[in-house]
């Protein structure tokens, strides 16, 4: 072929060498140590106390205490030391010129003992070596095996435990065993099976029950033309099911009732019952708002949001108020309406659900009225033209249109109404569920290992919502495209009426639930203000509003609430913030910006008492362990426990979650190219982080903010374990003021903390407004 030919080909080289990869200048190292300081502060906040959780509830705390006297001791008393130790008091007494050793003031005689437990050897008048090989765990009656605890003498004079020196001057010695699922068999009632035995039946529940969902599903969906199809599956799913049924059984027949497992069983109930009935209820009220066109949609949409402001002690207060046994209902408007007295029996199962309702109520219709907004209207008309009637359609269009929000919904729903302390606390009565336990055993017995393991109780449901829900996010898809019309819903008069209906039953029910507690707060004495005024003429007083005479510290704990919230939203806001900007608009370090976003999604998953006990084991503890080489470290964090810093940062990180995806979202709807052309003019990324970011996520910045603000003033679960005397907070108040029997006065706390958080909702609000122009005014630049 001529030259001039080849000259118009173009030649593909058989080996091509990559691009060399550009090493990041000063700005991306900046980059990547504030990345790396965000994982780190994540770290802390929230995987190590998290490990110290499992570690409380898998080990066992042994104390060891050596009591020797001096040289002058001994020759005024026969006392030659003392051991105690696991249950044991080890005590050696000098008696006619020898040794003589009691055992928890019982004598031993010969002086030499052994036996399965316990071991002690002496040497005249002198202990040389004692071994422990098993312990009674707090709150247990019976000894469990250990690894063998061994103090021994010295050659120098010094004690040794587990071969490390007792330090000299200490009272006591805590070394730790590895007891496994020892508690949780314990508590749980599991007897006579071994943990092996316990955990690998559980494992093949686990096993078998998920290959029979998967393979139940994909059956499902491939739907079989022929008979002879079902035959293989249907024997291998009989066959999984048989393999749940027997490892149950075997775990069920070991097994006895407590109060733990009562519990347990107690809060799924509630859970799922709570879930099935606002789910439903959160359903018709989006429907009414976003697919009718009912009259007054931006009132009721306000009051449905309403109940995001309260402490969930307050839907309990109400509920007292109204159906308590001197309640509005019960007594039939204290005998002027007696035809209409309803006792609902409300301490207990229907008082914690009823509570529970109010409480994800907001959070599942928000879900729900994005998910039915989010329609292409071409669906209905394809429906309509294909003669698909109402039913339908509803069942073959809408359901399906939202079914990935409706799960969400009921995961969201689930989590909360499983993990809530405050409204089981007010109206639980006798009917105990795990997070009050947890409560009960920490504060009430300080059985910190019952605590930790129901934590973990707590903590796995919770978990399991978590992972489905983001697999059920990440496999959801648009709901519109670029062809999509939206749906505009038509007039239908009966329709639009009932939903009016509807919906006006249910925010009737949210107002009284919220504001029943309100008017409570105002009544010098209920309820003889009303049934008896001729006793008691003076009937509204602000006197509960003074809270004098009772317990909680008052207005001193509002304004420490008050400082507390102004500090998780300040702090909180920036440290999200920047974090979210740092993942999401820094375009290397891809392995770092994974974990990090990773960190910043598990806090989702965690209820607020296993943060608040989680902070109480990890903060308090002194010293570390370091893996695989032995060696004692101080803990550095310790000076924050029992300041207002752990408060806010238990609180920063129960809410971590939340805001960062806010700032995540709105940081993607900024064009990347601010981020592309400052970096080719050299600009710093900090000076295109406040001059342009910031001022255009601003509006995310303030909600985030505010959010922040509600969340910690209503909050009780993450810091009912970590208040102090010194910093006491409203939401803990309200919970010593209803033990105390102060009702009207835990109301008027609940009142305060919903107005101020309602007006810095509204500030917020306004706040945005104002700065709506100016930015408008900076875009259009």
């Amino acid at each position: 072929m001529p030259p001039d030919q080849l000259a118009g080909l173009a030649m593909k080289p058989l080996f091509v060498e990559p691009a060399p990869r550009q090493r990041p200048g000063l700005q991306g190292w900046i980059r990547r140590l504030l990345i790396l300081l965000a994982c780190l502060w994540l770290a802390v906040g929230v995987l190590l106390p998290l490990a110290e959780v499992f570690e409380k509830a898998t080990t066992l705390e042994v104390q060891v205490a050596i009591d020797e006297p001096t040289e002058e001791q001994k020759t005024l008393d026969p006392f030659r030391g003392e051991i105690r130790v696991a249950g044991y008091s080890i005590l050696l007494m000098e008696e006619a010129g020898q040794g003589v050793l009691y055992l928890n003031n019982r004598r031993i005689d010969p002086v030499d003992v052994s036996d399965d437990h316990l071991q002690v050897r002496i040497s005249d008048t002198r202990f040389e070596q004692v071994v422990i090989t098993s312990a009674i765990p707090p709150g247990q009656t019976e000894r469990m095996p250990i690894k063998p605890v061994k103090i021994e003498r010295h050659s120098g004079g010094y004690w040794l435990i587990d071969s490390h020196p007792f330090p000299l001057g200490d009272a006591v010695r805590t070394v730790t065993r590895f007891i496994g699922l020892a508690n949780f068999m314990y508590y749980f009632g599991i007897h006579d099976l071994t943990q092996k035995q316990f955990v690998g039946a559980f494992f093949l529940i686990l096993l078998a029950g998920f290959l029979l969902v998967r393979m139940l599903i994909d059956f499902v969906r491939e739907k079989p033309a022929t008979l002879r199809t079902w035959y293989l599956p249907a024997a291998v799913m009989l066959l999984l099911a048989a393999q749940i049924a027997a490892s149950g059984q075997l775990i069920y027949h070991h097994s006895g009732q407590t109060n733990l497992a009562q519990s347990t069983w107690n809060s799924l109930l509630v859970a799922f019952t709570t879930t099935l009935v606002a789910v439903v209820l959160a359903f018709i009220y989006a429907y009414g708002l976003t697919r009718t066109r009912m009259v007054g949609k931006m009132l009721f949409r306000v009051i449905a949001m309403l109940p995001l402001f309260a402490p969930t002690m307050l839907y309990g207060l109400s509920l007292v108020y109204l159906f308590g046994n001197q309640g509005l209902v019960t007594t039939g408007f204290f005998g002027k309406v007696s035809w209409l007295a309803w006792d609902i029996n409300l301490y207990g199962f229907t008082g914690i659900v009823l509570a529970e309702i109010a409480f994800t109520f907001p959070p599942a219709m928000m879900i729900l009225s994005v998910a039915l907004a989010h329609t292409d209207a071409r669906l209905y008309e394809a429906s309509s033209s294909l003669g698909a009637g109402r039913i339908r359609t509803f069942f073959m269009v809408t359901l399906p249109g939202v079914k990935y929000g409706l799960l969400s919904a009921i995961f969201v729903c689930f989590t909360l109404s499983f993990t809530d302390f405050g409204a089981p606390k007010i109206v639980g009565g006798h009917f105990n569920v795990l997070a009050v336990d947890i409560y009960k055993q920490v504060v009430g017995q300080q059985n910190f290992g019952l605590g930790a393991t129901v934590s973990l109780i707590l903590l796995a449901p919770t978990l399991l919502a978590f992972v489905a829900d983001r697999i059920v996010q990440r496999r959801s898809h648009a709901a519109l495209t670029a062809r999509s019309v939206p749906l505009t819903p038509g007039s239908l008069p009966w329709r639009d009426r009932l939903y009016t209906v509807l919906c006006g039953l249910i925010a009737a029910a949210i107002l009284a639930i919220l504001f029943t507690a309100g008017i409570g707060s105002f009544v010098k004495i209920w309820p003889y203000g009303f049934s008896h005024p001729e006793i008691y003429p003076e009937l509204w007083t602000l006197s509960h509003y003074r809270f004098e005479g009772v317990g909680g510290g008052g207005f001193k704990a509002f304004l420490t609430s008050l400082r507390m919230a102004g500090y998780t939203a300040l702090f909180g806001t920036i440290i999200t913030f920047i974090s979210a900007y740092l993942i999401e608009k820094t375009r290397d370090a891809q392995k770092l910006r994974q974990s990090a976003y990773l960190l910043s999604i598990v806090p989702l998953a965690l209820p607020g008492l296993v943060i608040g006990i989680a902070y109480v084991f990890f903060f308090n503890k002194p010293t570390f362990s370091l893996p695989f080489i032995d060696l004692q470290i101080a803990n550095p964090f310790t000076f924050i426990y029992g300041t207002m810093a752990i408060l806010v940062l238990s609180n920063i990180v129960h809410f971590y979650t939340v805001s960062f995806l806010t700032a995540t979202t709105a940081l993607r709807q900024l064009d990347k190219e601010f981020e592309i052309v400052s970096e080719s003019l050299a600009v710093p990324f900090y000076r295109t982080f406040f001059r342009v970011t910031v001022p255009v996520c601003f509006p995310a910045i303030v909600e985030i903010a505010a959010y922040y603000f509600v969340s910690a003033m209503a909050t009780v679960s993450a810091v009912i374990f970590l208040y102090n005397s010194h910093l006491p907070l409203a939401s803990v108040a309200v919970v010593n003021m209803d033990d105390a029997g102060d009702t009207a006065a835990a109301a008027a706390m609940c009142m305060l903390i919903v107005a101020v958080n309602i007006l810095v909702r509204l500030g917020a609000e306004g706040v945005c407004w104002l700065f709506a122009g100016k930015t408008r005014q900076w875009r259009q630049k």
